[in-house]
Order: C-alpha cells, then structure tokens, then sequence
C-alpha cells in the first residue's frame, strides 16, 4: 500500500513538474498563459504626466530604435539585423529599452486577412527573451500599418477603406492578447508618424485619425488592460490635389485625445531637417550640407520678404569661358537685416543656358578680416532651395560637366523671364559688411551672382536654443493636460557625422534638452543606411556615436 502511495506521489510531483515548465515556457514564448497574477503597477505606465516603471519610480525612456527593415515591406523576419549581442551591446550603453519596429506584412498577408503567420511572432518572442535578459524593455511600434506607410502620404488606404482599419484593430487585439501578461513589452506605438486625407473641414480632418486610435485602444484594454499606448500626433494632411497641410497640425490640435488614463504622447524631432536629412537625394536635399551649429537661419518672422539687392559685376575672365564677379560690400540697415545668397537668369529662351559656380558669400569684420559665411562649388549636386520664376518657366540642375574648378556645376536653363535660386540666409551684424562673389559662364548677359536683402524678427540661427524651442510646444501640452511625452524619434543622416559637421554635438544637445524637461527619447535608429548607428550590422558602426551614447546615457 505503501508503495503504491509512494508511486502516486512520485507521479503527481512529476506531472506537477511538467506543468508548471510547461507555463514558464509558454510564458517566456510570449503566450498570455502565466501562473502569476499582475496588477498596473507591475507595467510600465502613465501617472500624470509622468512615466512609471516597473519598479513604481520615474522612468526615464532611454531607448534605441530597432529598424527590423520595415522599409522594404517584409513577409519574413530579417533575423540578420540583429541579434542577442545587439541588447547586450545596447544595455550595456546605457540603453534600458528598445522601439521595435514592425510592418503588418510580418504578420499578415493581404490574400490572407486575420490569418496570422507564426514567423512574425516568434520573432517577436525572441527579441522580448533577449531584452529581459538583459533588463530592458520593449516598445512595439506599428511603423506600416495595413494601407501603407504614412509619414510619406502613401498610405491613404488606411483612411479609405474600414477593412484596413479592421485588420490593423484586430492584429494589435491580437498582439496585446499575447503580450498582456509580458511586463518586458512596456507598450504599443499604434501608427508611426500618421497622414490623414484632408477633410471639408479641420474638425473632420483629426476625427478620423482620434475615430481610429480610441478604437484601436479600446480593442487592446478588453485583452490587455495594463500596458501604455503610445499615440502620436497627426503631423500633415493630404489634400485633393495631392499637396500637403502642415500649418494646422500643432500638437495642442493633432494629438488624439484618447479616452483612456495609460497613455503616453508621442512625437518626432528631426530639426533641421537639413542638417537631419542632409546631402541626400530620396530627402530632396541633394548638396544642402549644414553644420551644427550655425550661424544659417532656420527660423524667422518675416516683415519684408525682399527689400533690395546686389549684383556681382565682371572682374576678370579665364580661358575656359569662365568669368569672376565680385560685388560691392553691403551692411545691415532699419529696412534690412538678412543676407542670401542667390543667382539669377532671365530670359535665357528655349536651348539657352548659364551656368554658375563658386557662389562665395563673405563676411568682413570692423577691422577688416574676412570670413566665409557660405560657399557652393556643386560638387555634390545643386543646393535645395526653392526657385521662383516670374511665369513658371526655367530649371536648375546639377551639371556634371567642366565647372569652374573642372568639378560640376549649377546649370539654369530655358528661362522665358526671370528666373532666382535663393540658397543660405543669415543675419547681418551691426558693424559688419558682406560681399558675394563666384563664376559665372554663359553666352547671355543676363545671368547675375547678387545678394537680395529682406527684413525679419525673430530670427533664429541653428544652435541649442533654437533646438529647445522646437520642444516647448510638447512640454506646454504636457503641462496643460497633465500627460506624459516621449520623444520616439530623432538622430542624424550618416553625412551629418563627417567634414567636421558635429552630429554627435546635435545628439549630445537633444538628449540634454530631453533630461532639462524630463523627456523619454528614442534613437532612430540601430541598423541602417544611412542613420544606424550601424549602416550594416555588425560592419560599419558609427565609433563617435557609439562613444557619446557610452558617456551620456549612464
């Protein structure tokens, strides 16, 4: 009897055993089985207008994006992006969590809606064991929804037709049931840098986007009751014709208001997008390299938009059918403050040319010693501006031919009036002059190198401050409303890191201004080219930034 007793024991401890490895697996795979009970606190989540950790202190976002390829709309995972080395490496810097990037296609394919691949979620599973072994957390951010990618305005299809929204509300259901009991998943980023289709009215316009992400939220409370959803803002619309509206999309009017207590207020900072996005022809700044900082302005109020200008005059010719000009100095006045450089060509006709090299804006100090201010060769294609011609015609390029200086060159041709291209805009100082020079080659003679001189206040050069203005209309919604930010992104284009361009001082500058107002941030991103911190994981890793992320996040 005994024996049998004994035997019934050993069985029951057995199977006891079983269980219990069989919930602690399922739980680490991610499944919402789990044999522990959790309350809010137990999750990372909103208080007011901070964010709580685990532990039930502040918690201060330190997080690293991980990119995952999403651009590339995947069916699979690229598991060659990262690996359990990438956490380590990250924790280790100082990094406590990480923005996943996901496209809806990991999980679904369109032929086969609400019928969800097992690829996705285990590779999902694994990132969420690697983080709790190295102790951070994990933010799921839906970067391309069904519909499309938004932050271009290609992705209307989200907003035109229900069925996507259905499949995106049903796969973030499906996603929060598996993770609600994971406190490692700390949130659910729902739509990456949204762009709504322009309504009849600006009312219509944010109740289509709050109309989605109250649903989308309540989806996730009837499975997921204690994890943060992160919303961001609205940040344009596109109107009929194609064109965008930025001007009204103020975070006071475009964040969704969610009916909800755990939710966290996203939004994004890339400023300026020309130093951000510098040199780069997908971002339409092909040749546009700034420095940070700067004395260029990035921001003003204008008075008068264009008070006068002045011409550059012949001085000399050289062989090759090139010619200097070099104008009179100019200085600050009552009726002007701003200097740009620009050049001009009118009525070049149909098969007429100019071209322009050298374009040399110089300061010059009481005592005579001279600076540059700006210099274009071409070399690296046509700055970006925005050109005016007085009837439409004309237009600039870049031309890889015989420049001044045997290099490319800006040409401007087929002009039927007059035709300006504004380049670098900046301050005069009191007691200061300036002069414009460089090279001109053309048959016509109406081809100018000048200076147009306008009147502004509130000028703003690219430095820190003009950095933390960007953040005070956030930090003035927080206050007002007594919720949470988070900075989910911003970082630097790899060109902003070389020829002395001081990326890593604008990192430095944004991270400083987050802890001043006691903002979570996210770094975009770890692998990619051109902004990861690797442009090829684990080749090409930015050793600069990786060093300034080892000294300020610890």
């Amino acid at each position: 009897m005994n024996g049998k007793k004994n035997k019934l024991r050993s069985f029951l401890l057995k199977f006891t055993a079983l269980f219990f490895a069989a919930v602690m697996l399922t739980s680490a795979a991610g499944f919402t089985v789990s044999a522990q009970k959790y309350s809010a606190d137990d999750f990372v989540h909103a208080e007011g207008s901070m964010i709580i950790g685990t532990d039930g202190k502040e918690l201060h976002i330190q997080g690293m994006a991980l990119g995952n390829s999403v651009w590339g709309n995947p069916s699979l995972p690229d598991t060659s992006h990262h690996n359990e080395k990438t956490y380590k490496e990250l924790s280790e810097m100082g990094f406590n969590s990480v923005r996943f990037y996901i496209n809806y296609g990991l999980f679904e394919d369109d032929k086969k809606p609400y019928k969800y691949k097992k690829s996705g979620f285990e590779w999902l599973d694994k990132n969420i064991k690697w983080a709790k072994k190295y102790g951070m957390g994990i933010i799921i951010n839906m970067h391309c929804p069904q519909g499309g990618y938004q932050s271009t305005g290609g992705g209307m299809e989200l907003w035109t037709d229900k069925n996507n929204q259905d499949r995106l509300t049903a796969l973030w259901q499906t996603i929060a049931k598996r993770y609600a009991n994971e406190p490692t998943v700390w949130g659910y980023g729902l739509i990456n840098e949204p762009v709504v289709p322009m309504k009849d009215t600006m009312e219509q316009t944010y109740e289509q986007y709050n109309k989605l992400m109250q649903r989308i939220t309540s989806a996730i409370r009837k499975v997921s009751p204690y994890q943060a959803v992160f919303v961001e803002g609205v940040g344009s619309a596109v109107k009929s014709d194609g064109e965008r509206e930025y001007e009204y999309f103020t975070p006071e009017h475009s964040f969704a208001r969610i009916n909800d207590k755990n939710v966290i207020y996203e939004f994004h900072k890339y400023d300026a997008f020309y130093f951000t996005h510098q040199n780069t022809d997908w971002a339409v700044t092909k040749g546009h390299t700034m420095t940070y900082p700067t004395e260029e302005i990035v921001g003003e109020d204008v008075v008068n938009g264009w008070v006068n200008c002045e011409a550059a005059s012949k001085k000399s010719s050289k062989g090759n059918g090139w010619s200097y000009f070099q104008s009179k100095t100019i200085s600050l006045s009552n009726k002007a403050n701003v200097v740009t450089a620009a050049v001009t060509a009118s009525n070049l006709g149909e098969g007429g040319t100019a071209y322009f090299d050298d374009i040399t804006l110089t300061e010059i100090s009481p005592k005579g010693k001279r600076r540059t201010l700006f210099k274009a060769d071409f070399s690296g294609g046509i700055l970006n501006s925005s050109p005016w011609s007085e009837d439409g015609s004309g237009i600039s390029e870049y031309y890889d031919g015989d420049g001044n200086n045997a290099k490319g060159c800006l040409k401007i041709s087929g002009t039927t009036s007059v035709y300006v291209q504004n380049f670098k805009r900046f301050e005069m100082k009191k007691g200061y002059k300036y002069m414009i020079s460089g090279y001109i080659k053309s048959d016509s003679s109406s081809p100018e190198i000048r200076m147009d001189m306008s009147l502004s206040e509130n000028i703003r050069s690219f430095d820190k401050d003009y950095l933390e203005e960007g953040f005070m209309p956030y930090v003035k919604f927080s206050e007002k409303h007594n919720v949470p930010i988070y900075l989910g992104e911003f970082g630097v284009i790899s060109e902003g890191f070389e020829n002395g361009r001081n990326g890593v001082g604008w990192v430095r500058d944004m991270i400083s201004i987050c802890r001043k107002y006691n903002i979570g941030f996210d770094y975009h991103v770890y692998n990619e080219l051109p902004f990861g911190l690797y442009d090829d994981y684990p080749n090409g890793k930015n050793e600069e930034l990786a060093k300034l992320f080892g000294e300020v996040l610890k």
